[in-house]
Formats: structure tokens, sequence, C-alpha cells
């Protein structure tokens, strides 16, 4: 049995690559330069976060930044397969770990706990504290959280197959082994309003250090913030 299975598996395996390959290639004809630039760009949020708090000495809590940019290139690279699911997963796992880094960096005991697998915080009782937070009690800093958690609840929908609607086999990419323009736009959307907020959310936070991240990492930060976002920066 053992030799047949593994028969099998050198057949299947190669067959599974090459529906990958051809999703890969008509995803990457899909893109247009606009969308390339806008989606690209956004995985590049947490990396640039860290150069940016580490120069200014906040370095604690690096191994969440390290991770937030991993998902936040597994959500991409997972669409460019047309495992939409599988891409939702991980943006919601993006807005939990975001929302963990902020608190964690005032709560250094709870960190440790956390680092050892001894503390959880609930997502209701974590935002909860943030629009309590001192940096974050005004009312726009709410209504981003707010709108954060929106698309928090959505993608947990993803995690626990809420619905048929949730599967990864009910989309119709996933039918035809081909990029639909519904799903993919449904996954961008989600994807770039989710880095939008979240961005929004860590410049809000750091406003009185923002001018002190390096040029080059502050400009790309600074890019996914509205005109409207800054004028609302500077009323704070």
């Amino acid at each position: 049995m053992d030799s047949q299975i593994l028969l099998n598996a050198k057949r299947d395996i190669p067959e599974y690559f090459n529906d990958f390959k051809k999703f890969w290639d008509s995803t990457t004809e899909f893109y247009t330069d606009e969308d390339l630039i806008d989606c690209y760009l956004s995985t590049l949020l947490f990396k640039n976060l860290k150069i940016s708090l580490n120069h200014i000495g906040l370095n604690g809590n690096d191994e969440i930044l390290n991770e937030l940019h991993e998902d936040i290139n597994a959500s991409f690279f997972h669409s460019y397969f047309g495992n939409y699911r599988s891409a939702y997963m991980h943006l919601r796992s993006v807005i939990e770990l975001s929302l963990q880094f902020i608190y964690f960096l005032q709560h250094e005991v709870e960190y440790n706990q956390w680092k050892d697998a001894d503390f959880v915080i609930k997502h209701d009782v974590l935002t909860k504290y943030l629009k309590k937070h001192p940096v974050l009690k005004n009312q726009k800093c709410e209504n981003v959280i707010s709108e954060i958690t929106s698309y928090w609840i959505t993608f947990s929908k993803h995690i626990h197959a809420e619905a048929p609607v949730f599967f990864q086999t009910q989309r119709e990419s996933s039918a035809s082994k081909e990029i639909t323009r519904e799903d993919f736009g449904k996954w961008k959307s989600n994807h770039l309003k989710t880095t939008y907020l979240l961005n929004k959310l860590f410049i809000y936070f750091f406003r009185e250090k923002v001018n002190s991240f390096p040029t080059q990492n502050r400009d790309l930060l600074m890019k996914r913030m509205r005109e409207s976002d800054i004028e609302a920066m500077d009323e704070m």
C-alpha cells in the first residue's frame, strides 16, 4: 500500500503545482500596474514600520512585526494561487497581531506572559482598551478601530466557515481553476482596506514620533494616508 501511495504522490503533486502555476500566471496577467503598486505597497507596511520604530529605539516587540510582515505576504501570495480563504485567514491574523502590538508596547508583563503562552486578550476587551488609550481616545481613532473590527468579524467567518459562501470550494475561481474578477476584486478590496486602516491607526498612534522616522520609510507609510487623514491627525 505504501508503494502505491508514494507512486500516487509523485504523480499528483506535480499536477497540483501545475494548477498553482497556471493560476499564478493568470493572476500576474490580471494585475494592472496600478493594482500591483497598491497591493505590493501594502505588504511593505510592517517592514517599514519596524525599521522606523527601530530607528527611534523601539525594538522590544520586533517578533510581532516580523510575523505581521510574514502574514501580510502570505495573504498576498495565497491570492496569487487563488487560495482566497487562506488569504483572508492571514488578514484576520494581521488585524489581531497589529492591535496586540499596540497593547503590548506598554504592557511588558503581559507581553512576557504572552510569549510563554500564558496570556490571552480577547478582541472585544482589546478594542475597548485601545479606544480608552489616551493617545487614541478621540472619535477619529475610535472610528478606525470600529471599522477594523468590522473586517475582523468578516474574516472570522472565513476562518470558521460559517456558511458555504465562505468556503474555498464555493468560489467560481476554485471551480474553474482560473482567476475571476469577482473573487480577485473582493480579496483586493479587503486587503487594501485592512492595511489602509491599520496603517492609519499606527500613524495616529505614533503621530508624535512620525517626523523622527527615516525619510524613505516615513514616506512609504504616509503614502497610504489621505489628505483628510492628515488633517484629522493635525487636529488631535
